[in-house]
């Protein structure tokens, strides 16, 4: 593959990545990404053949990134504190991008996935949620963390809160993401 066509499949990701979490898997077509690209929407079928190969890439580009992400701050040795406000950290970002997080996003379109993608969904969220577990469990063991639940029961608290914050921030703002943030670390914390 040639430079200018590995950068056009790069801009097509890009492209439909940001299309998903503003309008969702089932709101864009090819043509809009065609258009934004100024192409024909061969070009996007020329390295993606349907869209669920596309969300396939993304979701692929995502899992990639939270494994490099968490071999990044275990290589430094992060706390667990750290190691959760980086990922606490992912979704401000969205906000800020007045975005939603992918899972977020696929998770309203779930039921009309492929199962090919759905498998790959969740491996996603499986992976997420084991190294948000991870963290928590890590924290509770050095007393970074006090909560009362079991890690599990923490973790599915923590990603809804924080994934509902980011969809709830785009109606009433971002002053609610961060009450809801900074009550979560406290929780945490005990305090």
């Amino acid at each position: 593959m040639t430079a200018r066509n590995t950068d056009t499949k790069e801009e097509i990701v890009r492209i439909g990545t940001a299309l998903i979490k503003s309008h969702g898997y089932n709101a864009f077509s090819y043509a809009d990404i065609a258009e934004q690209l100024q192409v024909r929407n061969a070009a996007i079928h020329y390295h993606f053949r349907g869209k669920e190969d596309l969300l396939s890439e993304i979701i692929d580009q995502y899992i990639d990134l939270y494994h490099s992400l968490d071999k990044q701050l275990k290589a430094v040795g992060a706390s667990a504190t750290v190691t959760l406000e980086k990922f606490i950290e992912r979704y401000s970002c969205l906000v800020d991008a007045n975005s939603i997080c992918i899972i977020g996003s696929i998770a309203s379109d779930y039921n009309t996935l492929p199962v090919s993608v759905k498998e790959k969904v969740n491996q996603l969220v499986t992976l997420v949620l084991k190294l948000v577990e991870q963290t928590l469990t890590a924290g509770k063991k050095t007393g970074e963390f006090m909560f009362q639940e079991t890690p599990k029961t923490q973790t599915l608290l923590l990603m809804t809160n924080l994934a509902a914050g980011v969809q709830l921030a785009r109606i009433t703002g971002k002053k609610d993401y961060d009450t809801i943030k900074k009550a979560i670390i406290r929780q945490l914390k005990g305090s």
